[in-house]
C-alpha cells in the first residue's frame, strides 16, 4: 500500500504539472489570440512546466508502471485541450491547406508560387496566411496525396490538419508500443513519446506534416522486424512505406543505412522504384527545380531555395558557417565560403552514414540494429544548418528504444539525458518570434540549446568508447 501511495504521489503530480502547463498554453490563446508574437515568453514558461511534468512521469512509471489506460488516457486529454488552439507558433498549417486545395482542384502544386496570378482563381483564405508566397510548395509527394485527400473531404481548416496529425501522432505511438515489445524492451516506455511536451505541442497544436513522416517511417520497422508481418506480405511492406515516408519528408532516407542489410536485393529495389515512381509524375510539366537558375518551382525547387539560403537555431552548423567565412577564403580564390561549409559538412555525414552501414552488417540482434536507427538520426539532429522544435520528432519517437530492457543495467537511461535536455531548451528557440517586425536569432538561446546538449553527448561518447576499448583489451578469463 505504501508503494502505491508513493507511486500514486508521483502520477499525480505528473499529471497536474502536465495539465497546468497545457492549460496555460490554452489560456493564452483564448485570450489573446495567439502564442506567439510579445506573448511567447509565457508560452514558453507553461510549456517548461508541462516538461517538468513529462520528467516526473518518467521518473513515476519506473517506480511503478502507469495502469495502461492512464498511460494512454492523460496524453490524450493533453492532445485535446491543445485542439482549442489554434496554430500560431508555426504557419506550416496554411500552406499544408493551401496545396491541398490545389491538388483537390486537380492543379499541381509544383508549378506556381503562391503569389502568382495563374492561381488566382484557386484562391482560399489559407492563401493570404501561407509562407514563403514567391515559392511554389515545398513539400514532397506523400505530402500532397495527404492535403490532397484532407481538402477533397473536409473543409479546408486548421482544425482539419490538427485531428489528421494527431490521427497519425497515436499511430505512431502504438506503432512504437508494438516495436517495444518486438525488442524485449517494455512497451511503458511509450511514454517518452506519449507523454512529451514537444510532440504533443507540435502535433495537436502545430498540426505539423513529421506526423505522417513518423508514423509511417515507424511503420516500416515494425514491418522490417516483425515475422509475421514479413510472412504475411513477403516484406514489401517495409520499404514501401519507408519509401513513402521519405517522400513525406527526407529525414527516413536515413534510416536506410541501417535496414540495408537487413533487406533483400529486392526489397532495396522497390524501396527506389516507388520513392523514384511517386516522384516523376509530379516533375511532368513543372520539372524537378534542379537546373542552375532554379525559381522556386518543380518538385525540388522550393526545397532547395529554401536549404539554399535559410539557417536557424543549428549549432554545430553554425559555428562551423561562421568559422569558414572568417578565414579570408574569398581572398583566396574561393568565393563561396558558405558552399564550402555545407561541402565539407556533407562529406563528414556521408562518411558517418558508410559507418553506420558497416556497423548495421555487424549487429546480429534486433535490438541492437533498432537501436543504432538513432545514430543517423542524432547525426543530422546535432549537424542540420535548420532546426525547428518539430524536426525532432522522428529521433524522439526512437528515444524510447535506448531505454533499458529488463536484463539491462538501469544506467542506460543516462544516454536520453541529452536528448531531453535538448528538447526542453528547444522551445526557446520561439524567442526568435518575440517581436514580429524584427525575427532575429539570440546567440545565448544557441548556447543554451547546444553546449549543454553537445557537451554532455561528447562525455557519453568518451565514456562509451572508453568501455569498449577495456572490452576489446581485456584478457580472457581462464576456467
Amino acid at each position: 500500500m505504501e508503494v502505491w501511495k508513493r507511486s500514486a504521489f508521483g502520477l499525480w503530480l505528473a499529471v497536474i504539472l502536465g495539465a497546468v502547463g497545457f492549460l496555460g498554453l490554452v489560456s493564452i490563446d483564448a485570450r489573446h489570440g495567439t502564442l506567439r508574437d510579445e506573448f511567447v515568453g509565457q508560452s514558453i514558461a507553461w510549456y517548461l512546466v508541462a516538461f517538468v511534468g513529462f520528467g516526473v512521469a518518467i521518473w513515476s512509471n519506473e517506480r511503478q508502471p502507469f495502469p495502461t489506460w492512464i498511460l494512454w488516457a492523460v496524453p490524450i486529454a493533453f492532445r485535446l485541450m491543445l485542439l482549442t488552439t489554434s496554430p500560431t507558433l508555426s504557419d506550416d498549417v496554411y500552406r499544408y491547406l493551401w496545396d491541398g486545395h490545389l491538388v483537390s482542384q486537380g492543379a499541381n502544386p509544383y508549378a506556381h508560387a503562391i503569389s502568382d496570378p495563374a492561381v488566382d482563381q484557386f484562391s482560399i483564405a489559407a492563401r493570404d496566411l501561407a509562407n514563403n508566397p514567391d515559392l511554389a510548395s515545398p513539400y514532397l509527394p506523400t505530402a500532397h496525396g495527404v492535403f490532397g485527400a484532407a481538402a477533397w473531404l473536409f473543409p479546408s481548416e486548421p482544425l482539419t490538419m490538427q485531428l489528421i496529425m494527431l490521427a497519425f501522432d497515436l499511430m505512431v505511438a502504438g506503432l512504437l508500443a508494438r516495436l517495444l515489445k518486438l525488442v524485449g524492451v517494455p512497451s511503458r516506455r511509450v511514454l517518452l513519446y506519449l507523454w512529451n511536451p514537444l510532440v504533443i505541442v507540435e502535433i495537436a497544436h502545430g498540426a505539423h506534416l513529421d506526423a505522417v513522416m513518423v508514423a509511417l517511417a515507424v511503420a516500416a520497422l515494425v514491418c522490417a522486424f516483425d515475422p509475421a508481418l514479413r510472412l504475411r506480405w513477403g516484406g514489401s511492406l517495409s520499404p514501401t512505406l519507408l519509401a513513402l515516408a521519405t517522400l513525406t519528408r527526407p529525414l527516413p532516407l536515413l534510416l536506410v543505412p541501417v535496414l540495408f542489410w537487413r533487406w533483400s536485393w529486392p526489397q532495396r529495389l522497390l524501396y527506389g522504384v516507388v520513392a523514384v515512381g511517386l516522384t516523376v509524375p509530379w516533375g511532368i510539366g513543372p520539372g524537378f527545380g534542379l537546373g542552375a537558375t532554379a525559381d522556386g518551382t518543380g518538385v525540388f525547387g522550393s526545397a532547395r531555395a529554401y536549404t539554399d539560403t535559410f539557417r536557424f537555431n543549428s549549432g554545430i552548423y553554425h559555428w562551423y558557417e561562421r568559422w569558414v567565412g572568417g578565414r579570408g577564403l574569398d581572398d583566396k580564390g574561393w568565393d563561396e565560403p558558405v558552399q564550402l561549409t555545407k561541402i565539407i559538412v556533407g562529406v563528414g555525414v556521408a562518411v558517418l552514414l558508410l559507418m553506420v552501414l558497416a556497423q548495421a552488417r555487424s549487429l546480429v540482434t534486433n535490438r541492437s540494429l533498432l537501436r543504432l536507427t538513432l545514430v543517423p538520426v542524432g547525426i543530422y539532429v546535432v549537424l542540420t544548418p535548420v532546426l525547428h522544435p518539430w524536426y525532432t520528432m522522428l529521433l524522439f519517437a526512437l528515444l524510447a528504444l535506448l531505454t533499458p530492457a529488463d536484463d539491462e543495467p538501469r544506467a542506460r537511461w543516462v544516454l536520453l539525458v541529452p536528448w531531453l535536455y535538448l528538447g526542453a531548451a528547444l522551445t526557446l528557440s520561439y524567442l526568435t518570434y518575440e517581436d514580429p517586425s524584427a525575427f532575429a536569432e539570440r546567440e545565448w538561446i544557441r548556447k543554451v540549446e547546444w553546449l549543454p546538449t553537445l557537451g554532455s553527448l561528447l562525455v557519453i561518447g568518451l565514456a562509451v568508447a572508453g568501455g569498449l576499448i577495456r572490452r576489446a583489451t581485456q584478457e580472457p578469463t581462464l576456467r
